[in-house]
């Protein structure tokens, strides 16, 4: 830490003593065996001279040759890296390869998608599958440029790839141009079958030339290890040889180290001092690390093997370290979870392996929840002599997590009930359909009324929906028109999410009918929708929404009654409980419903 990097003066002082000191490896300088008398008795003889230089021979000599095997095993090491890498290099090949094929299909997968079902939504997954194929073929290249024979095999996977991405694209614009047969036709033709074979094949060459790689790498990565040991086994017996030189040198010069005794014990006062600042600073430590833990709302703790405390690191407030160490759990845990925490502890001294457990314990302001890590505290032999563990709140997780539990049966209930109203939109529609392009024509424009209605809802969480925004996403391809042709009126009203499904799909189908027979099929027609909330003194509360065309084509009165027809009159009045008149004057088409307040949001 910073705050314990910096030395003061007697430091520095105390390591000037050191950087005096000679040199050489035995601590002894020509000018410093002049002065060893006057400390540390009498001076070197001509044979302890003779000695100290055959001493300082050898110990160059070990140390040279210490370098050389260091420098042998700092390449072997170099070349193990250097191995490693091409093999972790050639996996990712073989990966990005593997990767690359998938997208193809991904691809093709969403392209035979939206050719038999001409779903827009296909597109999106074509379109990606495209564009993650371009990024990985890139990482591809990339990783194989330096590997020989490989890049030809991946600019071929790469040109059979383009030519079936040429392909795909003709079709999905055959297929969005309404020539289907002509789309269906290119793909029943084989081409593309013949080239994805050859995609294939290619891939498969790839990725047993990168096997190949692999394998040919692996006799040099089982010989490296056994290198490295022996030159690490040289090292260590060059370091052997060279500690006993040393040490034998040493030994003649223990007298010389008497001189050093009064910077030893400067030395020894430096020390304390940095012993002291070190001491501090580790109290710091522990002061932020006690405070971590409470932000964390993290509690560790240490027990003995009846379960009384020895240790606690962030007790209640209301409770002190020596109150607590010779309490078991019950003392500090009153709560009606308490068993299952001397459970999980009691398992782990029985069986000394470590427990974990998420409890719940009840107090006045409510459930909360720990989740509670137990581990056995052993001693030096293996013996378990207590307990180690750590609890964090997991109280607001808990609550996520119901809440969770509560959205996804909402969200089951409500899936549910959409499927019904799809599957018995769909059966009306074939009912009154001549032909298979009909119902799909007619069947995705409902579908996508329904979506516009759940789209408002969704936004507003499901709470509801603003009348004058569902007449707007109902109104689809004439919503432009709103202020012209399309007249607004009426106050503020949040509609129920069931009756916002029910008006939504009757507004579609009277929008549907306006743009074919009505008011909306020509420029001077209009449409005027208004709605009306019930008055303080009305008793009956009912609400109002009326559609009235004019100046559009003269209105006769439809002879059979079609599914439109029975969403707009009967579907919607019995959802809303509520009432609908409809009429066919010349002039044009005027529907009315009423329906109670209770489908509002208030």
């Amino acid at each position: 830490m910073s705050g314990t990097t910096t030395e003061d003066p007697a430091a520095a002082r105390g390591s000037s003593v050191w950087r005096n000191e000679p040199a050489n490896s035995a601590g002894v300088s020509a000018e410093h065996e002049s002065a060893a008398p006057a400390v540390a008795g009498p001076s070197y003889s001509s044979r302890a001279l003779q000695r100290r230089r055959r001493a300082l021979q050898g110990i160059g000599m070990g140390f040279a040759l210490l370098v050389a095997v260091c420098m042998v095993a700092g390449v072997l090491a170099w070349q193990s890296g250097e191995t490693a890498r091409t093999v972790i290099q050639t996996l990712a090949a073989r990966q990005a390869a593997g990767q690359a094929m998938e997208q193809v299909l991904m691809a093709e997968s969403a392209q035979r998608g939206f050719l038999l079902t001409r779903d827009p939504r296909f597109l999106p997954a074509y379109s990606r599958g495209k564009q993650d194929f371009a990024a990985t073929i890139a990482e591809l290249n990339t990783t194989v440029r330096d590997k020989p024979g490989l890049p030809p095999l991946s600019a071929e996977f790469q040109r059979l790839a383009e030519v079936k991405f040429a392909e795909m694209d003709q079709t999905i614009a055959f297929a969005e141009a309404d020539r289907v047969p002509e789309a269906l036709g290119l793909v029943q033709s084989g081409r593309d079958e013949r080239t994805m074979a050859e995609a294939r094949a290619t891939t498969r060459a790839m990725i047993d030339r990168l096997n190949r790689t692999i394998q040919d790498s692996a006799p040099w990565q089982a010989l490296l290890p056994k290198v490295l040991l022996l030159t690490t086994g040289l090292a260590a017996i060059c370091v052997i040889a060279l500690s006993v030189v040393v040490l034998r040198d040493t030994r003649r010069n223990l007298d010389f180290l008497a001189s050093r005794e009064t910077a030893l014990r400067h030395l020894a006062a430096t020390l304390e001092s940095r012993v002291e600042r070190r001491t501090s600073a580790l109290t710091r430590v522990n002061q932020r690390f006690d405070a971590a833990l409470r932000a964390a709302r993290v509690t560790v703790f240490t027990q003995d093997t009846d379960l009384n405390f020895t240790w606690i690191s962030s007790p209640d407030p209301d409770t002190v370290a020596v109150a607590i160490a010779a309490h078991p759990d019950q003392k500090l845990v009153p709560h009606d979870g308490d068993e299952a925490v001397r459970r999980i502890k009691q398992g782990v001294l029985d069986t000394g392996q470590p427990g974990r457990g998420e409890v719940r314990l009840a107090e006045v302001d409510g459930d909360k929840w720990f989740d509670l890590n137990v581990h056995p505290l052993r001693d030096a032999q293996g013996g378990v002599i207590g307990l180690i563990g750590g609890s964090v709140e997991i109280t607001e997780r808990k609550e996520q997590e119901a809440q969770i539990r509560l959205l996804m049966r909402e969200v089951t209930h409500r899936s549910k009930n959409l499927l019904a109203v799809i599957q018995a939109i769909m059966r009306q529609t074939a009912a009154h359909c001549v032909s298979v392009e009909d119902f799909q024509k007619r069947f995705a424009d409902r579908l996508y009324s329904l979506a516009g209605s759940h789209d408002l809802l969704v936004q507003e969480d499901w709470h509801g929906a603003a009348l004058r925004e569902l007449i707007r996403s109902q109104l689809g391809h004439y919503s432009d028109l709103v202020g012209s042709q399309i007249v607004l009126s009426g106050p503020s009203m949040q509609l129920r999410p069931d009756a916002a499904q029910h008006i939504g799909m009757a507004l579609h189908e009277l929008a549907t009918n306006a743009a074919k027979y009505g008011a909306l099929s020509t420029p001077q027609g209009r449409v005027d929708i208004r709605w009306t909330l019930p008055a303080p003194d009305d008793e009956s509360q009912m609400c109002t929404l009326e559609w009235v065309e004019s100046d559009g084509p003269v209105v006769v009165a439809p002879r059979r009654r079609g599914f439109g027809r029975v969403v707009i009159e009967r579907t919607v009045a019995r959802a809303l409980d509520g009432v609908v008149e409809m009429e066919f004057p010349p002039l044009g088409v005027r529907w009315r419903l009423s329906f109670p307040s209770a489908a509002l949001v208030l």
